[in-house]
């Protein structure tokens, strides 16, 4: 089984929305709210019939509702034909039993529905409740009926479903009702049928021995042994016989540690592996919020190593607020919720393939930005945060929306393929490198097509990258470069700068000094000079296309 779409129907903050799903890897990332776990929750519920692990006729409440369906509802008469509908719908392949026309879309499909609507045989009371007049603020869910069939209009039965989801969430475990539901989900999981009964046979029968232990016979024997409580025999003995006896009397253990009481971080790996090495090997489909959470970086790369190689073909559904599970997952796998909702399955192969090997670059935040900045070293990224700060009454361009990124060795045109993918708005800062026709008209050429990216650079090759740029902007005199040099260089320098004899001396020690072994644009000496313009208060000039590369129209 396969879910290809999800349709969602006044549904939490989505009024009409459908997703379009991969079907091997899908990864879900956005700003939060943006309605990841909410996927995911529909997911469950669709698939399961359960909310957050309960039943989710138990779980049925008007914080469910869009909060758009429910103000158009309180505007209406409210009558029953006012009441709005909740559905959830999962379009399937591969469960050709499940083909029907049941659905919103009146689509001739295979798939499974959960629909909340008003229940017509309450349309007397429901008369009489508002003939009362009795004030009327949410959605009244008591008056509804809550169906879970498949598209050929028959009722879904848990135990005869012919597909099998797992939903994993840490937080969810409880010392008591979290405890006996996760087992409870682990032994249908994990384990067949036929051997989950013998289990729950095997159980019993041990508890109906330990009644006929000596201990429990010894007690029963003094336990009102003279009938002052009852006239009949008093005894104690195991319950055997009560619903859920089985889930409500194992625990998992880690060595020898009961599984609630173990660290969050080993929690999420027990489960996410239990799912993957379920022993019937028949799970189609497995839905984990934020893999990452609790665990240390080397702890993140053993398990989604674990998840590429274990995976076996099950569908993965996971939110993730990490870069280093989006890339090494698969960075065209992404279904973006920002705004609206777009995957990035026709990503660059070469981008794909480079992130895969080199996961260790902060890609979520081109995914998630919609001003970015990329920059070649942290010196840049220094510069222009300052030049910015200057300009914008000491505000950072991170408080405006605007991301600056260090590209650093995975180069310009990783994070411009992204960019170009989802539409973020992308200028790059380059260095002309002494040939600005070569290395930056030609590429600008490369890019007309897409006008949400920007290369921006110095026009003159002397300004071969952002120091003599500097340098250029403000040495329209022996006073002012002195006055810039004495801000970005050591006082040691600095001196040496000051022996020179003439101006253009004194100008041409300074580029050199920044082209030197050590000050090369890669090393030391700039990010030590960036840091010194960054923390200073005395005024200095800039070249115009550095205030370029921060505009964003």
């Amino acid at each position: 089984m396969l879910v290809e779409s999800l349709r969602l129907l006044n549904f939490k903050k989505f009024k009409d929305k459908t997703f379009e799903f991969n079907e091997d890897v899908n990864i879900f990332v956005g700003d939060n709210n943006a309605g990841k776990s909410t996927i995911l929750e529909a997911l469950e519920i669709v698939l399961n019939f359960q909310h957050r692990g309960r039943s989710f006729s138990s779980e049925f409440s008007p914080d469910l509702f869009n909060s758009d369906a429910v103000a158009e509802f309180l505007a209406s008469p409210k009558d029953p034909a006012d009441l709005p509908v909740l559905v959830i719908e999962a379009y399937m392949k591969s469960v050709p039993n499940y083909r029907g026309t049941n659905n919103s879309l009146l689509k001739d499909a295979q798939g499974v529905q959960v629909r909340a609507s008003f229940d017509p045989d309450f349309t007397e009371a429901y008369r009489e409740y508002l003939a009362a007049g009795a004030p009327i603020s949410s959605i009244p869910v008591e008056f509804y009926k809550i169906e879970w069939m498949d598209f050929s209009w028959n009722v879904i039965k848990p135990l005869t479903k012919q597909f099998r989801a797992l939903y994993i969430d840490p937080t969810r475990i409880h010392p008591t009702f979290g405890k006996n539901q996760y087992i409870s989900n682990v032994l249908n999981t994990a384990l067949k049928k036929d051997e989950e009964y013998r289990l729950s046979l095997n159980y019993r029968e041990t508890l109906q021995s330990f009644n006929a232990t000596d201990e429990v016979r010894t007690v029963n024997k003094d336990l009102d042994s003279d009938n002052r409580i009852t006239d009949k025999k008093l005894t104690i003995a195991a319950n055997t016989m009560p619903a859920g006896a089985l889930q409500s009397g194992l625990q998992l253990e880690v060595d020898a540690v009961p599984f609630h009481m173990i660290g969050k971080g080993e929690q999420s790996k027990v489960q996410i592996k239990l799912a993957l090495h379920n022993k019937s090997k028949d799970i189609d489909l497995v839905m984990m919020e934020e893999p990452e959470n609790h665990l240390s970086h080397v702890e993140l790369s053993r398990l989604i190593q674990d998840i590429e190689d274990q995976r076996n073909g099950k569908q993965l559904f996971l939110t993730t607020h990490s870069s280093y599970v989006l890339n090494k997952l698969s960075i065209d796998k992404i279904c973006l919720l920002h705004g609206s909702y777009k995957r990035l399955h026709l990503l660059d192969k070469g981008v794909v393939k480079t992130l895969k090997r080199l996961p260790g670059y902060d890609t979520l935040r081109v995914a998630l930005s919609r001003k970015v900045v990329l920059v070649e070293g942290p010196s840049d990224e220094l510069v222009l945060k300052k030049i910015y700060q200057d300009n914008n009454k000491g505000r950072l361009p991170e408080q405006d929306g605007i991301d600056i990124i260090v590209v650093r060795g995975v180069g310009f045109k990783t994070f411009i393929e992204i960019g170009k993918e989802i539409g973020t708005a992308v200028n790059v800062l380059r260095d002309n490198d002494g040939d600005y026709a070569k290395n930056v008209v030609e590429a600008q050429k490369e890019y007309a097509a897409y006008p949400n990216i920007k290369l921006v650079s110095s026009t003159d090759n002397n300004e071969f990258s952002l120091e003599p740029a500097m340098i250029s902007a403000n040495a329209t005199s022996e006073k002012e470069l002195l006055a810039f040099a004495k801000i970005v260089l050591s006082s040691v320098t600095y001196n040496l700068l000051v022996a020179e004899p003439t101006f253009d001396d004194k100008r041409a020690f300074v580029v050199d000094w920044f082209k030197s072994a050590d000050g090369d644009g890669k090393g030391k000496k700039k990010v030590d000079s960036a840091i010194r313009l960054f923390e200073t208060t005395e005024p200095f000039k800039y070249p115009a296309f550095l205030g370029e590369v921060l505009s964003f129209v």
